[in-house]
């Protein structure tokens, strides 16, 4: 007897395969629900290379045939190659169950012996006169030129509203399986119109976030056994701000919100080594509780009037291990100013770095006017290229936290960040005030006259 359940039937038609990971069994419980006719607009956010096309496009598809001799199933993909080359695949498993039929057999568009049809069409491909009741789009875009083509991306919404949406009969499905390549991709689109409150979502990144539909651990591995997270932060490491549409799901345009990707200026690693700066600073965004929250430190240097940001640290700490994260911080880079915001915990870690350490802790008044406004502040530093970002591990999430702001999920990066360069900026301007006669001159004590060599500041570690 043939497998009723789409879960079983995988494992009939493809033992050798691996069904039972968790996310592909939660996106065959979704599937499930489009079976059942309990969701009719679903897309499916996942990783290259997860398999979500071998399940989902391919075999999805022909056991709803099985299920269904007479469904009419449409596949729609980035060009014809790669629709054709589903479709063979889907067709081979037809046949093989013994359903091929009719009188159509071409490698884009077949028949089953119940009067079933599957057809095969790439971005552009012409389909009037076709009906389908199951719908599947897979991968509309091909690229990062693609993404980043309006052009592109006018054309694949043309060809979705006019073309094969307007061939979904009533009561029909529709799957949109993809990887997020851009926010104003085709799902980007969907999920901004009106028709984005119908459609369910379903989001799995590589590294588990907040909020796991599958309720991993912060941080966790999608798929451990093919990609765990050694081999993640590899790729990370090659696809920079990519990684984070791809693998993430969480694209955004590459001019982002407030900061603009154009305005970032690079320090090389050869630069740096010859560089001697006049001080280094570091600045604190110490959990807003005690929790376990996020707290984020930026350390930066100074000289002749330009920041070049050296390292940022981020980690979900608890108060005493906060307290030992900012001892290490400060010993790793011996800065001249550990700058606390004078507000919710930052109060509660200046007194015990008081009372256990000598470390130059400065206090700093929250900014009034909010997040934003303190940003909006501090922006045309950025734009105006005072700001130069060192080569290191923190720079992709830095950069990825930096464009996505103010609408991202984290901002303590981009906190701890102005507040380093409001400090760093108001000594500047003051003293530029003073050696002009102009004013009262600079209050804050001035950082000392010796260079710091970025390349000797193991050795000159402060007490801790």
């Amino acid at each position: 007897m043939k497998a009723t359940s789409f879960p079983d039937w995988l494992r009939e038609v493809t033992p050798e395969y691996r069904w039972d990971w968790d996310y592909i069994q939660y996106i065959q419980r979704q599937l499930q629900r489009v079976t059942d006719g309990e969701v009719r607009k679903l897309m499916i956010f996942c990783p290259p290379r997860h398999g979500k096309s071998a399940m989902s496009t391919v075999r999805y598809p022909a056991y709803r045939m099985e299920q269904n001799l007479g469904i009419r199933v449409m596949l729609g993909c980035y060009d014809q190659s790669l629709a054709s080359l589903f479709s063979r695949q889907t067709r081979r498993i037809v046949q093989d169950r013994g359903l091929r039929g009719g009188e159509i057999r071409a490698q884009d568009e077949w028949e089953t012996i119940g009067g079933g049809s599957f057809r095969a069409v790439g971005v552009g491909g012409g389909i009037t006169g076709r009906g389908a009741d199951l719908i599947i789009i897979d991968d509309p875009i091909r690229s990062r030129e693609e993404a980043n083509s309006e052009r592109w991306r006018d054309k694949i919404w043309a060809w979705y509203t006019n073309d094969i949406y307007s061939r979904l009969e009533p009561g029909g499905a529709i799957i949109l399986i993809q990887t997020r390549w851009h926010e104003d991709d085709l799902a980007g689109r969907i999920l901004a119109s009106p028709d984005g409150p119908n459609w369910t979502v379903v989001q799995l990144p590589a590294e588990a976030e907040e909020d796991d539909p599958l309720g991993r651990e912060l941080g966790a591995a999608l798929n451990p056994e093919r990609f765990d997270l050694a081999a993640l932060y590899d790729i990370k490491g090659v696809m920079g701000l990519d990684y984070y549409a791809l693998y993430q799901q969480r694209p955004m345009a590459q001019e982002g919100g407030l900061y603009k990707k154009a305005w970032f200026r690079y320090a090389s690693a050869e630069t740096l080594a010859d560089r001697e700066f006049e001080y280094i600073v570091q600045a604190w965004d110490t959990a807003s509780s005690m929790l376990g929250d996020w707290s984020a430190c930026v350390t930066a240097g100074m000289l002749s009037g330009e920041v070049t940001v050296l390292d940022v640290f981020t980690a979900r700490l608890e108060a005493p291990d906060l307290l030992r994260a900012v001892k290490e911080q400060a010993a790793k880079w011996s800065p001249r100013m550990i700058l606390v915001e004078d507000a919710s915990s930052g109060i509660a870690i200046q007194q015990m770095l008081r009372r256990e350490t000598r470390l130059p802790v400065v206090p700093v008044p929250a900014f009034r006017g909010g997040k934003v406004s303190h940003a909006q502040a501090n922006a045309p530093y950025i734009e105006g290229g005072r700001v130069l970002f060192g080569p290191g591990a923190y720079l992709t999430e830095f950069e990825h936290e930096l464009l996505g702001f103010p609408t991202a999920t984290r901002d303590d990066q981009v906190d701890a960040f102005n507040i380093l360069l409001t400090r760093i900026f108001s000594i500047v301007l003051k003293r530029a005030t003073s050696s002009d006669g102009s004013g009262r001159g600079d209050r804050t004590p001035a950082p000392p006259t010796a260079a710091v060599d970025v390349g000797q500041r193991a050795k000159k570690q402060r007490p801790v």
